[in-house]
């Protein structure tokens, strides 16, 4: 009965509350903001230029002047900032194109609240082809879009609006709907098609913006400008980009099979350069000039590929940490918030009283019953299974903390570390990556959340007292968190905190 229960649970967590987590994320994606990497890093002059789209969103970026009277706007995928083609604009600015590279709306250090494959890109992109087409150094018939992911289809459907867009790119494009999919072939993937239908169903009361139609519905309207299909893997992104590229009129489909999703550039970085300026050479109306060799960025600089793996692993941008290079941080530290070991245990204790009024009273005033009789009725095998599910689960809290780190604070996961504390008897995770406060709070929050109070919740509401029993015991697997919370409790949100290596707390960082 016990494992039917725990199957009830993870069965309400993948396909109840996973798409409405994944579908917040989606439309409002973290914000990794810019401070340690600018054009200029490449050797090249640029501009800081600030577009406003129609419905007033400001879209902040870099453009970059042409020496060939050709111009690439560059657009980045989802959760990224314009680092995520940096890759990319070298290779372009190289050529001698003019790059135009901004943050997509709701992303980076540009405008807007919610995001959502919607008109409302396309007319972003629409917008920076109207700004280059009146800049004295651009040909008009020499401008070009490159999409990666979500950017993709921003890029194939504002050319699909728009002759003044000479020719279009794409690496990993996304579905812009449930069409341009494959249809599946496998009872599982039948699952996946409809708990996607369900997330674009939420996503589109939640963004509250209509979405755009599939791609391969707006790719004949291309008509016979160039397109360029990158496909990465061997799944559904290689079969929809394959689908694509019989469908239109003149497209070259290059597929990478061994890279990752949009990281083509990554696996075979010279090759993708030169096909990517092939491409466009081929395609858009520019002067002949002499291509001039950058020179070589300073040993204190990350180097490009660097630069652009850091944006693909999300660091936070904006933190302190993103001003250097190497993974030591030894930042200044204003005071230490932080709570005695004595502290945190009678902070753990006091986390049974909260499990009773949030648990055991309600199962007992909706029920007419206390769920720890359940323990009574396990047989030595149940209550073994019962402490091995929950020692596995002590491993998915601190796992769970790890999460926090890179998805809310923006840390990359390879300076995430994970260790056993002998004197505790327990693992933990660390992060010496400074984080805002209120990331680092919700970070703190997530493991007595998604383990304690919300199923403890679905234990109440479906009468399983076992899992009202797993869920006190995570709740007061917590309390040390809790304390943590308690001890951060007065430090301001926008302050930059360090987890600290060995105390339960954190170190406030100077302003």
């Amino acid at each position: 009965m016990f494992f039917l229960e725990l199957l009830v649970f993870v069965l309400i967590m993948y396909f109840v509350i996973r798409p409405f987590y994944a579908v917040y994320l989606f439309v409002r994606p973290p914000r990794l903001r810019i401070s340690f990497f600018t054009p200029t890093n490449l050797g090249v002059t640029y501009e800081e230029i600030t577009l406003t789209s129609p419905d007033g969103v400001p879209l902040v970026g870099w453009y970059i002047p042409s020496r060939n009277t050709a111009a690439v706007i560059l657009l980045h995928g989802h959760s990224g900032n314009r680092l995520g083609v940096v890759h990319h604009a070298e290779a372009l600015v190289q050529a001698g194109y003019g790059v135009l590279m901004f943050d997509l709306r709701a992303h980076g250090s540009s405008g807007g609240r919610r995001f959502a494959t919607s008109q409302a890109g396309v007319d972003d992109v629409l917008t920076a082809v109207a700004y280059l087409s009146k800049r004295p150094d651009v040909n008009p018939a020499g401008i070009g879009v490159m999409g990666v992911s979500v950017g993709g289809v921003f890029a194939l459907h504002a050319a699909a609006q728009t002759v003044a867009i000479r020719a279009v790119a794409v690496d990993g494009l996304s579905p812009a709907a449930l069409a341009d999919l494959p249809a599946p072939t496998s009872l599982w993937g039948r699952v996946n098609v409809w708990q996607q239908r369900l997330m674009a169903q939420l996503a589109r009361r939640y963004a509250q913006q209509t979405p755009l139609p599939p791609n391969r519905d707006v790719v004949q309207k291309l008509g016979k400008r160039p397109l360029f299909l990158i496909a990465t893997g061997s799944g559904d992104e290689a079969a929809m980009l394959k689908n694509l590229a019989a469908a239109a009129e003149t497209a070259e489909l290059w597929q990478l099979p061994e890279a990752r999703h949009a990281q083509g550039w990554h696996e075979r970085p010279d090759e993708y350069s030169h096909r990517l300026v092939a491409f466009f050479d081929g395609a858009l109306a520019r002067q002949d000039n002499t291509r001039i060799t950058l020179p070589p960025l300073p040993e204190a600089m990350p180097v490009l590929a660097e630069v652009q793996q850091i944006a693909a692993d999300g660091f936070a941008a904006d933190s302190p940490a993103a001003h250097s290079p190497a993974p030591d941080i030894s930042p200044a530290i204003d005071y230490e918030a932080t709570i005695s070991m004595t502290g945190a245990n009678f902070t753990a204790f006091l986390m049974l009283p909260l499990a009773f009024g949030l648990f055991w009273g309600p199962f007992y005033w909706v029920w007419g019953l206390w769920p720890f009789v359940a323990f009574f009725e396990l047989s030595l095998s149940g209550t073994l299974t019962l402490l091995l599910v929950f020692a596995l689960s002590i491993l998915v809290h601190e796992l769970l903390h790890a999460v926090g780190f890179w998805l809310v604070g923006g840390a990359p996961l390879r300076q995430i570390h994970f260790g056993f504390n002998w004197a505790g008897l327990a693992p933990f995770a660390h992060c010496p990556v400074p984080l805002r406060a209120s990331a680092y709070r919700l970070t703190v929050l997530l493991p007595g959340l998604v383990l304690g109070v919300i199923p403890g919740l679905l234990g109440v509401a479906m009468r399983l007292p076992l899992l009202v029993m797993w869920s006190t015991l995570m709740l007061l697997a917590a309390g040390g968190d809790a304390a943590v919370l308690w001890a951060v409790r007065q430090v301001p949100g926008r302050r930059w905190v360090q987890d600290h290596p060995s105390k339960a707390g954190c170190r406030v960082l100077a302003e």
